[in-house]
């Protein structure tokens, strides 16, 4: 794992980089579960992740983005209401669907107005997406069919071809919640670590 005893995270940040915007699948921690991750404005990227993960799905992949303005500039919620909403939550591990801007490319949603968006808590992944030209895709560290890693470790065990980066918080290991807000209702569709309805 690129983040030995003394090399640092700014060492793992700078060789997480370069891999992703050579088009290397990296694992890394987030705020929820650790996960497989490419760069997503590269027209490779999501053939990489499922090739990585042996999967036949054709749905999108979450989209991990540096900040609630980097969201919006390529999708929006149903209600301007829920605007309150994500900037209450985010950063945090609360995953929602919006609608698509036509400024999002057809691989980051399903083409039925469903775009999945996240602003995640840890601030080494936020410091490592404000660096990149674009959106992170994000998925679960398996193969198809089989349970999610719960650790970076555990990641690595799975996928040891691949490069993985310890950018300073550790994945808690559980899922993140996930609303669809791309409607006129919000709806909870899968109950995970950030609190819903929110307090």
């Amino acid at each position: 794992m690129s983040q030995l005893p003394g090399s640092g995270k700014a060492k793992a940040a700078l060789a997480a980089l370069e891999a992703l915007r050579t088009g290397e699948v990296v694992l890394l921690d987030t705020d929820s579960l650790p996960g497989l991750h490419a760069l997503a404005s590269l027209e490779s990227a999501a053939i990489a992740l499922r090739k990585s993960k042996d999967s036949r799905s054709e749905r999108p992949f979450l989209l991990l983005f540096p900040s609630l303005d980097a969201v919006l500039s390529v999708a929006h919620p149903f209600r301007e209401n829920d605007l309150l909403l994500l900037e209450e939550q985010w950063p945090g591990p609360l995953t929602v669907l919006l609608r698509p801007k036509p400024a999002a490319l057809a691989s980051w949603s399903d083409g039925e107005g469903h775009l999945a968006a996240r602003v995640p808590a840890a601030a080494g992944l936020r410091s490592l997406l404000e660096r990149l030209d674009g959106p992170l895709f994000s998925t679960s560290a398996n193969r198809e069919g089989k349970a999610p890693a719960r650790s970076l470790e555990e990641a690595q065990a799975f996928f040891p071809r691949l490069k993985a980066f310890a950018l300073g918080e550790a994945s808690p290991g559980e899922a993140s919640t996930l609303v669809d807000l791309s409607g006129p209702r919000p709806q909870l569709l899968r109950k995970g670590l950030a609190p819903w309805p929110p307090a």
